[in-house]
């Protein structure tokens, strides 16, 4: 099956996704405002870059600047399957915690690398909030590995940044009802959205979406043993619904919210 699926992340322009499958297909010399980071997962891709050309194979990542000349494709018949990140100059800079940036490299064979962007585009293009949300979190740490393999240094985390980690999750845990976006978090603590995942999962071993989710589940279940009804434990808590509630609470305890009640009876 051929086609291409595209998604925007966040509220705002400047960070979209895409995943395509094109077998045979070639583009014309052309170039973009944005970044573009590819993820090449089937066929044998020739590609032209500023007067250059090179072969990107399964497993190799490519990465473009902004307003390079680019083209290029596959051998007609030869199927073809990647993955794409294209990012405003702004957009990527401010995530990683840059004033600007350039890639180096045009392309590295990384296998593991390309393999875990295309999983983080699939989840951002699922239909499920929280593993969409998941898959941004995900491809903003992949973004720093993948800057670092193009050759762009990025700043070292600081101590100051390590121990502010408790005012976020304070922050969270006042208001579970309220999911703020990773650009609001790491507004709220002064930092990108790359330190601010690195440094929280270093201290707490969780992203900040899922130690809040984890927290509600908890928080769920000291509502269910006070026999609040789960449609009503739902809304106080910021599930979209009691099936959205369903879900994670059965994740996180191997039985539904409506079963936990009855087996307190």
């Amino acid at each position: 099956m051929g086609g291409l699926r595209l998604a925007q992340l966040g509220d705002e322009p400047g960070f979209e996704v895409a995943s395509a499958v094109l077998g045979g297909h070639s583009f014309e010399r052309h170039s973009h405002d944005e970044f573009v980071i590819s993820a090449n997962l089937r066929g044998e891709e020739r590609v032209w870059l500023d007067g250059r050309t090179f072969d990107a194979g399964p497993g190799a990542i490519t990465s473009y600047n902004p307003g390079q000349i680019q083209g290029g494709g596959v051998a007609e018949g030869q199927p073809w399957q990647f993955v794409s990140l294209y990012l405003a100059p702004d957009q990527l800079a401010a995530m990683l915690g840059l004033r600007c940036l350039e890639f180096e490299r045009p392309t590295e064979r990384l296998p593991a690398l390309a393999g875990a962007l295309a999983d983080a585009v699939e989840r951002v293009l699922g239909e499920d909030a929280f593993v969409r949300q998941r898959g941004e979190e995900r491809l903003t740490l992949l973004l720093a590995e993948i800057a670092r393999a193009m050759g762009v240094r990025l700043p070292r985390e600081s101590a100051e940044s390590r121990g502010r980690i408790t005012d976020l999750q304070e922050w969270l845990a006042a208001d579970l009802a309220r999911q703020p976006g990773l650009d609001e978090m790491a507004a709220y603590l002064g930092l990108s959205r790359f330190h601010l995942l690195r440094s929280f999962q270093k201290q707490v071993g969780l992203s900040p979406r899922q130690w809040a989710m984890q927290l509600r589940t908890r928080r769920a279940q000291a509502l269910l043993r006070a026999s609040l009804p789960a449609t009503e434990v739902a809304h106080e808590l910021g599930f979209a619904d009691q099936s959205h509630l369903n879900r994670h609470f059965r994740a996180a305890y191997g039985v539904s919210p409506g079963n936990f009640q009855r087996a307190l009876r």
